[in-house]
């Protein structure tokens, strides 16, 4: 349970933290996107893309971030919003260990069960989640 409040503080704090836009709470997403799995960032390590920083977990994971940062930062879908609760109208904050990698990108989730409702039929909670960003006029 500590472990979840942290990282939850962790998600909802690290956007602003040290006067910067802070990407997936300041976890590294090379690892989200090559590992599929969550692994903390570190500030050593941070690339700057579109305004937001990202904290990498390695000298290498910075280069792989550096070389195409575009194909990291794509892959996670709708900002890191939880994708259940975007397909039912509402911009849920997540918990970056709850996630689903679906054909190379990634979604991530409020609570276990939002995770399990979208598993259970992915292609219906992403097509509605898709039709809800693009309502708000996200990209």
């Amino acid at each position: 349970m500590k472990k979840l409040v942290l990282a939850l503080m962790l998600w909802s704090s690290a956007a602003m933290a040290d006067g910067f836009k802070i990407g997936l709470g300041g976890h590294c997403p090379v690892g989200y996107v090559m590992a599929g799995k969550q692994v903390f960032g570190d500030p050593k390590f941070a690339s700057e893309y579109q305004g937001t920083t990202y904290y990498n977990s390695s000298a290498e994971a910075k280069a792989m971030f550096d070389k195409d940062p575009e194909k990291y930062v794509e892959a996670v879908k709708y900002k890191g919003f939880c994708a259940t609760g975007l397909a039912m109208g509402k911009q849920l904050e997540s918990d970056p260990g709850i996630f689903s990698k679906v054909d190379g990108k990634i979604y991530f989730f409020s609570s276990k069960e939002a995770k399990a409702m979208f598993d259970k039929d992915s292609k219906k909670y992403i097509g509605m989640a898709d039709k809800e960003w693009n309502k708000l006029g996200k990209k």
